[in-house]
């Protein structure tokens, strides 16, 4: 049995006297116990070496049917790194080097053994053969495919990565050969490179001998994650110029843009068109159908826009439904360009949302530079102004900046303000018109009007504040507003008139609405039977199956419903049938000039008999004159409204009115007046 601390030798030669003269000089080494296993051919030496370990081979240089260098190559070959040391019965510098480039560790002249040489070979070799190890385990352990070339160029030393990596680069070679072809591969290349699908970034260091080294990291990830990086980057630098609904410019980067342009037109002398536009009703189709529906919108409008604007046209979204457009003027060309209407047909042709066509419009301002403005700022400015002078002008949806606009815009806008805080601070008041029965002009109740007194100006027109309110999205809190209070006021009339109120598209397109109205009755105790609610055929236009569910359930309440001003609308005959209506009233238009238009006359007379033959009340507006009433008496309309039976009068005017044994109108021959009997 061997000891742990037994070298054991494998001797091979096929000399017998030979192998007993290697044996005993190995006996004779002092200090060192040995364990010797003698062989003869090859053959056997491979046999031992397939099931015993040793930790030194000494073979002879000549062998018979191979030599020793060969034996030497064949073992390597197949993985063995005992160290070996050659014995040789010449001094032969070639044969000595062809030992070393085979393998070999060492090399004795068997004319100089002795047991202090090979002792010394021995231990040497064993030494040897550990360090190179720790080397092997080293380069084995490296992060990296790592190669030592000789001061030839030719590789020597390599680690399994290289060796792989060489492999699967050239498939069809041995592996010296393809770690040669490798290390000329990369020897030739840039500092980063693909070898075989993996990105390698490489350093060559060369040695004071002449000798190399080349070190390639795999840096696949690496690169991937910079890229990733980069990619992530880029993405956000876009996202940070770039609106992330509809993918075009931002507001930063239209500012960016606009300093750009006004830089270069100033420096070549030239103009640029800046067109603001907004959009009309996007507050309401967002609040009726939703944030989802309003964002489609949205998207769809950037892409018509796209395709309206050339490619050297610069567009931007710069708020929630407002976009900034930036042209090159050409010279001679006007204050508004072809763009600008091109772009208002674009979004007049309506958007398919979810299954429904929604019509939206815009309006459009437009400024030139340098003519209004010579800086960012002054040209947004004006050609804000522009664009809000279009939104409260329904004549037209584009707008060019002129000086005049600055104190219509500023006064608008300031008005805008004022009527906000009034409907914070609900100071909108409800005044009251009396309708009356045409037969005895017996009143028979009240419409409630929207009446704002400014500080200031006093009773400003319901034709400018109603726009304004609409505009800044502030008429469904009037229209809540007035409802409250008219039914608050009518609660404590004297007698039990109705009271009318009207109701606009957005409230009807409320999905809440119902439950409202049926909250402000619970709240207020005005019987249901004493409210009417008018409401004008454009809103049912706009959304068919939404205003039919609302009003079938302001109907199951007991409210009664009236169609207003009929006659003007797109779709009057299909919306009395298919609607919940119980009245039906004409418009002013139809009854004013009576006297004067023949066809009026037959107009209203055609009325009148369609709506009794549909069983609805039928009340005419417009009456200012006793002519008027006595078409009506004759053609037995059920009631009338106008100036000749009273101007719109607060709450307290009514509740004097009506305290009356039985109120009435009598007439006077002078139009816009009334007296209470």
């Amino acid at each position: 049995m061997l000891s742990s601390t037994d070298v054991r030798i494998l001797v091979l030669d096929d000399d017998p006297d030979d192998t007993l003269l290697i044996a005993d000089a190995i006996e004779d080494i002092s200090e060192t116990s040995h364990a010797v296993t003698v062989t003869h051919t090859a053959e056997d030496a491979r046999r031992h070496l397939q099931s015993d370990c040793f930790d030194i081979i000494l073979c002879d240089y000549r062998l018979g049917v191979i030599d020793g260098t060969e034996f030497i190559t064949e073992i390597r070959q197949n993985g063995s790194d005992v160290p070996v040391i050659l014995l040789t019965g010449r001094n032969d510098r070639s044969a000595d080097q062809a030992a070393l480039a085979a393998g070999a560790t060492d090399f004795i002249c068997k004319a100089n053994l002795s047991p202090e040489v090979i002792d010394r070979a021995i231990r040497y070799a064993i030494a040897n053969a550990e360090r190179q190890r720790l080397i092997n385990a080293v380069l084995s352990s490296l992060n990296a495919a790592v190669c030592v070339r000789d001061a030839s160029q030719q590789p020597f030393l390599w680690n399994p990565a290289f060796a792989s990596l060489a492999e699967t680069f050239a498939p069809d070679v041995d592996t010296p050969a393809a770690i040669a072809h490798l290390c000329d591969e990369v020897s030739n290349k840039q500092n980063v490179q693909t070898i075989a699908d993996r990105i390698q970034d490489k350093t060559i260091a060369d040695l004071n001998d002449g000798r190399s080294v080349i070190a390639l990291h795999d840096v696949t990830e690496h690169v991937h994650a910079i890229q990733e990086r980069r990619r992530a980057e880029t993405k956000a630098a876009h996202l940070t110029r770039h609106c992330s609904l509809t993918g075009l410019p931002n507001r930063s980067a239209f500012a960016e843009r606009i300093s750009q342009e006004i830089e270069s037109a100033a420096k070549r002398g030239s103009e640029f068109y800046l067109l603001n536009l907004n959009l009309k009703r996007f507050k309401e189709v967002n609040d009726v159908f939703g944030h989802q529906m309003g964002d489609e919108l949205l998207q769809q409008v950037a892409r018509r826009l796209r395709t309206c604007c050339p490619d050297d046209v610069f567009l931007a979204r710069i708020g929630g439904d407002e976009f900034a457009v930036i042209q090159a003027k050409r010279a001679g060309a006007g204050v508004t360009p072809a763009l600008a209407h091109t772009i208002a047909d674009a979004i007049d042709e309506g958007f398919l949302l979810q299954g429904k066509v929604v019509h939206v419009a815009i309006s459009l301002g437009a400024a030139v530079f340098p003519e209004h403005g010579k800086t960012a700022q002054e040209l947004l400015s004006n050609a804000d102004m522009a664009m809000y002078r279009s939104k409260s002008d329904p004549s037209s949806v584009i707008h060019a900046y002129n000086s005049e606009l600055d104190q219509v815009v500023r006064e608008r806008r300031l008005l805008a303000n004022e009527l906000k805080k009034a409907v914070e601070q609900e100071e909108v008041e409800v005044h009251f018109q009396p309708k009356a029965r045409v037969a005895d002009g017996e009143i028979t109740g009240f419409e409630a009007l929207a009446r704002w007194k400014h500080a200031h100006h006093g009773f400003i027109s319901p034709s400018i504040f109603v726009p304004i309110a609409e505009e800044n999205g502030l008429i469904e809190k009037i229209g809540h507003q007035v409802l409250r209070r008219s039914c608050q006021y009518a609660v404590d009339w004297p007698k039990p008139v109705i009271v009318s109120v009207n109701i606009s598209g957005m409230q009807i397109r409320q999905t809440d609405f119902v439950s409202m109205v049926h909250s402000i009755l619970l709240e207020t105790g005005l019987a249901a039977t004493r409210l009417e609610l008018e409401v004008t055929e454009s809103v049912l236009i706009d959304d068919f199956a939404i205003a039919l569910k609302m009003l079938r359930g302001i109907k199951s309440l007991g409210v009664s419903l009236a169609m207003d001003d009929f006659g003007t609308g797109y779709s009057s005959l299909s919306s009395l049938v298919t609607f919940p209506f119980d009245k039906l009233k004409i418009d002013r238009s139809f009854v004013m000039d009576l006297e004067n238009k023949q066809q009026l006359s037959a107009i209203v007379r055609a009325i009148i008999g369609m709506g009794k033959n549909l069983g609805l009340s039928i009340i005419a507006e417009g009456v200012e004159k006793p002519s008027h009433v006595e078409f009506l008496a004759k053609e037995q309309c059920d009631q009338m409204q106008g100036f000749l039976i009273g101007k719109p009068v607060s709450n307290d005017t009514v509740i004097e009115m009506l305290k009356s044994p039985r109120p009435c109108v009598l007439y006077s021959t002078e139009p816009a007046r009334s007296i209470v009997a």
